[in-house]
């Protein structure tokens, strides 16, 4: 038999055979597994990044809705590094409403946070909202004459945030620095492991392509 006899048969044009169809599915399949490993370490390096140098010990959680889990690892950053005072944003609508601020704090109280040193910062939700969160927070730093300052955001969003914060830090001359923590026990280590995390990775990796094409 003729190898593009095979692969091949000729109706009006030529068309793959069904030979030809599960060994091209066999090959993609094969390709595909053998490059996960490079698409994957591609994409955690992409949306992934936060600064190897020491942080500062004033912290400004990135709690878009006042997660529990988020507070909890912002808690235990702020128990390695010995920072008492602790910083949160809110969304100007959520902090205008007196039980959605009263419902930020409890979730931090309950994780163990000291409630009377932790301050909220109130961003705006216009979009690109993070670039917008960014100016917000470095506004209010800027207004309170910080010099520095530490980000403490889910790690699967840290390149974005750190991109964001840092062009918003230009004008101000402050010092920006990042740490990442898991959420829903996720984080760049573990985030093929499931469907949930293969979903958050591949919503970051949109939107951090679309913040790199038309925001940044």
């Amino acid at each position: 038999m003729k190898i593009d006899t095979f692969f091949f048969k000729t109706k009006t044009h030529k068309v793959l055979t069904w030979r030809g169809r599960v060994i091209l599915l066999v090959a993609l399949v094969l390709l595909c597994m053998l490059s996960w490993p490079l698409v994957r370490w591609s994409v955690t390096r992409y949306i992934y990044h936060v600064d190897d140098v020491q942080p500062t010990s004033r912290l400004v959680v990135e709690n878009w809705d006042g997660s529990i889990q988020m507070f909890e690892g912002a808690h235990h950053v702020a128990g390695n590094l010995g920072a008492r005072e602790m910083f949160s944003i809110i969304f100007e609508d959520d902090y205008a409403d007196v039980r959605k601020r009263h419902a930020y704090i409890l979730n931090a109280w309950a994780v163990g946070i000291d409630t009377l040193h932790l301050t909220l910062i109130p961003v705006s939700k216009t979009e690109p909202k993070t670039l917008h969160i960014g100016q917000g927070v470095l506004e209010f730093a800027h207004q309170h004459q910080w010099q520095d300052l530490t980000v403490v955001t889910f790690d699967l969003h840290s390149a974005r945030s750190r991109k964001a914060y840092l062009l918003a830090a230009l004008p101000y001359n402050i010092s920006v620095r990042f740490i990442g923590i898991p959420l829903e026990e996720i984080d760049h280590t573990n985030w093929t492991k499931n469907g949930t995390g293969l979903a958050m990775a591949f919503s970051e990796l949109l939107k951090k392509i679309y913040y790199d094409l038309f925001v940044f």
